[in-house]
């Protein structure tokens, strides 16, 4: 899943749901909270948003994707 894109650059988004996710209306607990370049910036990234909001309720997680920029 990490090999390159042959057109596109691939990103990393960091991903949060806040549970429990609703079966209903998912979209209002699942939120993009940023997009790096860089896999080990944005699992570091993960990690801390982790770590500071332990026991609120939420999951962070990495998910690639890849850039597209339109002109």
């Amino acid at each position: 899943m990490d090999k390159p894109h042959s057109k596109y650059p691939h990103v990393y988004a960091i991903v949060r749901f806040d549970l429990p996710v609703s079966q209903d209306n998912p979209e209002n607990n699942i939120y993009v909270v940023k997009v790096l370049s860089s896999k080990v910036l944005a699992e570091e990234e993960v990690s801390r948003l982790m770590e500071i909001n332990q026991g609120k309720g939420c999951v962070y997680v990495v998910q690639i994707t890849k850039f597209v920029e339109t002109s």
